[in-house]
Formats: structure tokens, C-alpha cells, sequence
């Protein structure tokens, strides 16, 4: 996987190749030099995972997109930032104290056993998004709720920005390598028809269908989703049936940020850790999200996907597009669904009452 506008661009898929050397970080000439042949299926096929890779990630961005959205009906622009926090607590959860990477110290200190093992760390730095998107709904967002909305997206816009600043100041704008969850050595991927299915790409996409799946049940057989429903639908008719609205928009935004920041973690591995690790590709879940519909969870896999296969495709086979252009691409591809379709293509349409 690669996503076009960071640090760290593969020639396809990310490959690494017989020697076991990388050639993420090199020109067009020494990715030719270093593939091997590939016949036009297989480079097809490899195009084909490429985009899956590049979906899910997407797709996992817009789950949370979609959560905020369908709890408070604004788009939260800082959700990008928010997961980059959550991935440098888990990192600094899992590295042992050093004055490289703030934090370490502190943590050592107040938690026993550190560092620990990277499930933890991943676990722990979930805790920890979903405590601040509660705070910042709780501290912000209820403060600003029934203003134009223009004034709502502003609010996230300093908020990423604020976010921003601390990952910088705390940090430090330095590319973190990040352990990966998944195996991803250079054997390790699935040999299909000549092209290479990463193991990382599997599990990836496992992790954030198991997401999907869990958010459907939470939603279908819960009484907190029952609840999160009623809000979503009618707010004022939720309050008057007794639903505590403010609990509930709380634990979406907590549920949105704990999503970030698996997102986060899955991605760092790929695109290496720093401040702006998140900024491209939070503009490329938005567009998922749109294109599947802002109030559908399963619009936000889909939408994640199609962006992915969108803009793989672009960059392999629109040779005077090219990687750098699939962005404009993808937003151009959004302006012509909400055109023929304005809810997306899985949203629902909204019934005005006369």
C-alpha cells in the first residue's frame, strides 16, 4: 500500500522483492530495475491488491467519519489528528523510556511493565482516543451544537490545527518508524497469479470487516444503538422518549476516536509515524464517506474501497495523470456521484415534514 503525497511510495504494492531490499524510496528507473516481469494480469491483479490496501485504510477513517456524522450531523475534519495522537501513545507505550521519544519516561514511571507488548500498546492507545474525542465533544463540540454549520467545521479546523501543533511541539516533526501489527516481512504474502497479496493487507482488511461487523451489532441489538439510532433519526423525539442525547453523542465521539486510532495504527507501519501522517490520507476518507453516504457505515467500507481502486487504477494505467493527480481524481469522482446522487450512494435520503 501506498498513499500518494507521503514519505514512503512504493512501485507496486509496496513490493519488496527477492533480495528482501525495499523499493519504496526509490526513482521510477530503480523500481524498473528491481521489479520482476510481471505479465499483464498479474500486474493487473497486483493493481487489484494495491487498491484493497489502500481502501481499507481509507475505509477505517470513514467508519469513524461516518459515527460522528450520523451522531451530531457535522463532518469532523480533525479526526485525522486525532488518530495520529493515539498512534504515538501507542508507540510511546511500547518503546522503553529514552529521551528519543517523549513520553517514555513519564510512562515508565506511572505504568508498571512497560513497555508493553504492541497489542497492548495498540489497546492502550484506543483507551486513549476514545477518552479524547469524549473530552472534545464534551469541552467543544456541545458548545457550539445548533450553529450554522459553517462555524461547526471551523470549530474542527482549529481543533486540527491545535492537535497539530501539540503532535509537533511534543514530538517533534521527526518520521517515527512504527512496528506493524500484522507480519510483514518481505515472504510474507499469499503468490496469486504471479502478484503477491500481503499478509498485512489481509489482516488489515480482516481487522476493519470485524470493525464493521461489530459496529452493525452494536447498533441492530443494543440498546445503545437503539438509542444512537433514535438520535441519529430525531434528536428532540429521542429526548421526549427519555434518551439521554448528550450521553450518547458523547460515546459516539469516543467510539469515532477509538476507530482513529486503529486506523492510525494500521497505517503508521505503511506511511511511516510523523504529525502529518493522517492529512492526505483523511482527505481521501472524506471523499469515502461522501461517496458512500455520511450516515452508512457500510457506505464508508465500500466508498474507502472504490476510492482505493479509483485511485490506484489512475496512477497505473492514466500514465499522463499519473499518482500525483489521483487525488483531484478522487474528488472529481465524489462531484459526479453527489451529482446524480447527493445522499451517496448507500445514504439515506432525508424526509422534510410540511
Amino acid at each position: 500500500m501506498f498513499v500518494p503525497g507521503t514519505r514512503r511510495q512504493a512501485c507496486v504494492s509496496d513490493l519488496t522483492f527477492d533480495d528482501g531490499e525495499p523499493v519504496a524510496l526509490g526513482s521510477p528507473a530503480r523500481c524498473a530495475s528491481r521489479q520482476p516481469k510481471l505479465t499483464a494480469i498479474a500486474l493487473f491483479l497486483q493493481r487489484c491488491f494495491d487498491a484493497l490496501a489502500n481502501g481499507v485504510i481509507y475505509s477505517s477513517i470513514a467508519l469513524a467519519l461516518v459515527i460522528v456524522y450520523r451522531a451530531t450531523g457535522m463532518l469532523n475534519v480533525a479526526q485525522g489528528e486525532m488518530a495520529t495522537t493515539s498512534a504515538y501513545v501507542a508507540l510511546v507505550l511500547h518503546t522503553p523510556a529514552t529521551p528519543a521519544l517523549a513520553g517514555t519516561g513519564l510512562v515508565a514511571t506511572l505504568l508498571p511493565g512497560t513497555p508493553w507488548p504492541l497489542w497492548a500498546s495498540i489497546i492502550g492507545a484506543l483507551v486513549a482516543g476514545a477518552i479524547v474525542g469524549a473530552v472534545i465533544e464534551r469541552l467543544i463540540i456541545r458548545r457550539v451544537e445548533g450553529r450554522p454549520p459553517m462555524s461547526v467545521i471551523a470549530v474542527t479546523v482549529g481543533m486540527l490545527l491545535v492537535l497539530n501543533g501539540l503532535t509537533e511541539g511534543v514530538w517533534r516533526p521527526v518520521v517515527r518508524g512504527f512496528p506493524p501489527l500484522f507480519p510483514n516481512r518481505p515472504a510474507d504474502y499469499l503468490p496469486i497469479a504471479g502478484a503477491r497479496l500481503r499478509a498485512n493487507t489481509i489482516g488489515t482488511l480482516l481487522t476493519v470487516l470485524f470493525v464493521l461487523a461489530v459496529l452493525v451489532a452494536v447498533l441492530r441489538w443494543t440498546k445503545l444503538g437503539l438509542a444512537f439510532r433514535g438520535v441519529s433519526s430525531n434528536r428532540t423525539s429521542s429526548a421526549l422518549a427519555g434518551v439521554r442525547v448528550a450521553r450518547v453523542v458523547t460515546t459516539g465521539w469516543a467510539l469515532a476516536g477509538a476507530i482513529g486510532g486503529l486506523a492510525a495504527c494500521l497505517v503508521a507501519p505503511i506511511v511511516l509515524l510523523e504529525p502529518q501522517m493522517m492529512v492526505r490520507v483523511l482527505i481521501y476518507a472524506l471523499v469515502a464517506a461522501t461517496l458512500g453516504g455520511l450516515d452508512s457505515l457500510l457506505g464508508a467500507v465500500i466508498g474507502g474501497i472504490a476510492v482505493g481502486v479509483f485511485q490506484t487504477m489512475i496512477g497505473g494505467y492514466v500514465r499522463f495523470l499519473g499518482s500525483d493527480l489521483s487525488l483531484p481524481g478522487a474528488l472529481a469522482l465524489m462531484v459526479i456521484v453527489l451529482i446524480v446522487k447527493p445522499t451517496g450512494l448507500f445514504g439515506t435520503p432525508r424526509i422534510e415534514r410540511v
